[in-house]
């Protein structure tokens, strides 16, 4: 059961990790939107990676720390350095599973649900330079790090997901 909270005294800096999962979200829808790409209709953000139990779009963050995108965390860090963050875009499709019968889907079945999981995984990847500019600087952000992969298929769905790497503005 969730609690109530009054969050409208809440400092505007406090938001900017929100704020930015927020603007991926909304990028995202975006990108896909350019592509002609059908997403599905649940979309939303959360703290961790999301229970697949319908198809979604899904931003989950991951992790944060103290410097830019790629560095190497071997020395330490001054307070005033970027803040970076590391997300899952998670697209959630059904595909195809075995029937009431015991029968498997067929070869062109299973091939032709799987062209839309690569057009997905090809906006994702193409999508990183996008996700890297931000209105604040009117340019390109500090680079991102990206990486697209699937899932294996679990409960008759199968994700692909972006792992993207980038400054939090």
């Amino acid at each position: 059961m969730t609690t109530n909270r009054d969050l409208s005294n809440v400092s505007e800096d406090a938001k900017a990790l929100a704020e930015y999962l927020q603007q991926i979200l909304d990028k995202t829808v975006n990108i896909f939107d350019s592509y002609s790409l059908p997403l599905p209709d649940r979309r939303y953000w959360t703290m961790a990676d999301p229970v697949v139990d319908c198809e979604q779009l899904v931003v989950s963050f991951i992790q944060m720390y103290i410097g830019a995108p790629g560095d190497e965390a071997t020395m330490p860090r001054r307070c005033m350095d970027p803040r970076t963050a590391t997300v899952h875009i998670q697209i959630a499709r059904q595909v195809p599973v075995v029937g009431p019968s015991g029968s498997a889907p067929s070869a062109a079945v299973i091939q032709e649900n799987s062209q839309l999981q690569a057009y997905d995984a090809w906006a994702m990847i193409q999508s990183a330079a996008e996700l890297d500019a931000w209105e604040t600087s009117g340019g390109f952000g500090l680079g991102v790090i990206a990486t697209v992969e699937t899932s294996e298929p679990e409960g008759g769905y199968q994700s692909t997901t972006l792992t993207i790497t980038s400054a939090v503005p």
